[in-house]
C-alpha cells in the first residue's frame, strides 16, 4: 500500500517542494509544456495562516520568475486560492473577507505582472462561488492591471451553472476590455458538493451527477470559449 501511493503520488504531485516540482518539471518544460504550480493543503484557519499563505504565494512568484527567466513569450504560473488569503472566505462574511481577499490578491497580481507570471485563481466549492467572482471582477476592473494578460480562473463544468459562469466572464472581459485566462476543468470537490447538499436538506445539488453529463457541459462551456477566443 505504501508503495502503491508512492506512486500515484508521483503521478498527481511534481515535487514536495517549488524548487523540486521546477526541477522536476524540467523534461516537459522542454517538449514545450507548461505548469500552473498549486500548493497543496491552503486553506487559512485563522489571520496568521492567510499572512503566511500570502508570504509563501508572494515567494513562489519570485521563485517561479527566476527559473521562468529564460523563457521569454509563455511563461509557467501559479495557482492561488482565495480561502487560503482569508480564514473566512464565504458568503455571509463576504463583507469583511471580500476587500482583503481583494487587496492581498491585488498584491499578488502585481508582483505576477512585473514578472510577466501568469496567477489563476482556482476554483472551490459552490458555496464560496459568488464572493468568489466579485473579487475576480474587482482585479479585472483595477486600472494598475489593464496591460497585463496573465490573469484567470479555474471554472468546473460539473458545476450546473458552468455556462452562465462562461457568459459572466466574456462579459467582464468585454466591459473592461481585457483578456482573462479560463482553466476549464471537470471538478475536484464532486463528493464534497453532494454530501453539504444532503447535509443541508436540498432539493437538488449544484452539481451533476453523472459523468456524461459532465462531459456534455464540458463540450458546450469549451465550445462558448473557444468561440470568444478574441
Amino acid at each position: 500500500m505504501a508503495k502503491a501511493m508512492r506512486i500515484l503520488g508521483k503521478q498527481f504531485v511534481v515535487g514536495e517542494t517549488l524548487s523540486g516540482a521546477a526541477s522536476n518539471a524540467k523534461k516537459w518544460e522542454e517538449k514545450g509544456f507548461r505548469f500552473s504550480y498549486d500548493m497543496l493543503g491552503e486553506g487559512a484557519r485563522t489571520e496568521a495562516q492567510a499572512k503566511h499563505y500570502f508570504e509563501a504565494y508572494s515567494g513562489a512568484i519570485r521563485d517561479i520568475a527566476e527559473q521562468e527567466k529564460s523563457n521569454k513569450k509563455l511563461r509557467s504560473g501559479i495557482s492561488v486560492k482565495l480561502t487560503a488569503l482569508h480564514p473566512r472566505c464565504e458568503f455571509t462574511q463576504k463583507e469583511k473577507s471580500v476587500p482583503v481577499i481583494t487587496k492581498r490578491l491585488l498584491e499578488l497580481c502585481q508582483i505576477a505582472a512585473e514578472n510577466n507570471i501568469q496567477l489563476t485563481v482556482d476554483a472551490e466549492e459552490v458555496a464560496r462561488l459568488f464572493p468568489s467572482l466579485e473579487i475576480i471582477e474587482n482585479i479585472c476592473k483595477h486600472p494598475d492591471l489593464k496591460s497585463w494578460h496573465g490573469f484567470g480562473l479555474a471554472v468546473q463544468s460539473y458545476q450546473k451553472g458552468a455556462p452562465v459562469i462562461i457568459d459572466y466572464i466574456i462579459e467582464m472581459a468585454k466591459e473592461y476590455n481585457r483578456k482573462i485566462q479560463v482553466r476549464l476543468v471537470k471538478g475536484a470537490y464532486w463528493d464534497t458538493e453532494i454530501k453539504l447538499a444532503q447535509v443541508e436538506g436540498y432539493d437538488g445539488y449544484p452539481v451533476f451527477t453523472r459523468k456524461a453529463n459532465t462531459d456534455v457541459s464540458y463540450i458546450a462551456c469549451a465550445k462558448r470559449l473557444l468561440e470568444n477566443r478574441q
